[in-house]
């Protein structure tokens, strides 16, 4: 369905949408609510799943001018406002984790919670990884005859496809959001937090744990043996955790 939010033409999906409590579900760069479908499908029959096309995604259209993650979370927040949604549950993977987590420290007061699936939150970048990104532009021919994710796993969260794949707009956003850091602001967040990470997180490693310490009330969900897009690759045990988490937040 669509709706126009601050002259944005926008696409979302609700599913049980009897249902007074509400999740609302923010896809990660480059994809789209539809990659979505399967697992709202699958989630507590009791709650209203709510998924929306970020703006330049799917087909919900793009924000004016070069946006940021600021005016991502303010046209999050406006959508939300235009279905009349309050006290509800965030969750959002990767980019879509970074919009939730700025959202939490922007508009608490309209959060149950918030779930964080990989998400895409510390940005800065240390001298050695400037010096990967550097020695990687040299040496990229060579990652393109060894095995899959080489490339990702050499550079950590550093993803040139993101970049190739994008269209000139999102280019522009890109190279806004990859330093949009928040980690200064990790001791600020008032809403609860559950934190999923895949074990073999390549894309943003190592960073589950830091973000459970950091964090005020959150707690830590690993699933082994998946990486970045685990609601491609382990969609079932993701599935797991988020009916758990639900279950505990609505019980």
């Amino acid at each position: 369905m669509q709706t126009v939010v601050d002259g944005v033409l926008t696409n979302y999906e609700v599913f049980n949408a009897k249902q007074a409590d509400t999740l609302v579900i923010l896809h990660g760069w480059g994809s789209s609510l539809k990659f979505w479908i399967p697992i709202a499908k699958q989630l507590d029959p009791d709650l209203r799943i709510i998924l929306l096309d970020l703006p330049s995604f799917g087909s919900t259209a793009p924000l004016p001018n070069n946006p940021n993650i600021p005016e991502y979370t303010l046209f999050v927040n406006a959508f939300t406002k235009k279905l009349k949604l309050s006290r509800f549950t965030l969750c959002g993977h990767s980019f879509g984790g970074q919009v939730t987590l700025d959202y939490a420290l922007k508009f608490p007061s309209d959060l149950k919670s918030i779930i964080l699936i990989s998400p895409a939150v510390v940005r800065e970048r240390s001298k050695s990884a400037k010096f990967k990104i550097l020695l990687a532009k040299v040496l990229r021919p060579l990652f393109s005859i060894l095995p899959k994710h080489s490339f990702e796993r050499f550079l950590g969260w550093y993803t040139p496809r993101d970049y190739s794949n994008s269209t000139e707009y999102q280019r522009r956003v890109l190279q806004k959001i990859v330093v949009y850091d928040l980690k200064p602001f990790l001791n600020q967040v008032k809403a609860p937090v559950d934190i999923i990470w895949g074990s073999e997180d390549f894309v943003i490693p190592y960073m589950g744990k830091y973000l459970a310490e950091n964090i005020p009330d959150s707690h830590l969900h690993v699933i082994y043996g998946t990486n970045h897009l685990i609601y491609l690759t382990h969609p079932k045990q993701l599935i797991e955790n988020l009916n758990q988490i639900i279950d505990l937040q609505y019980a």
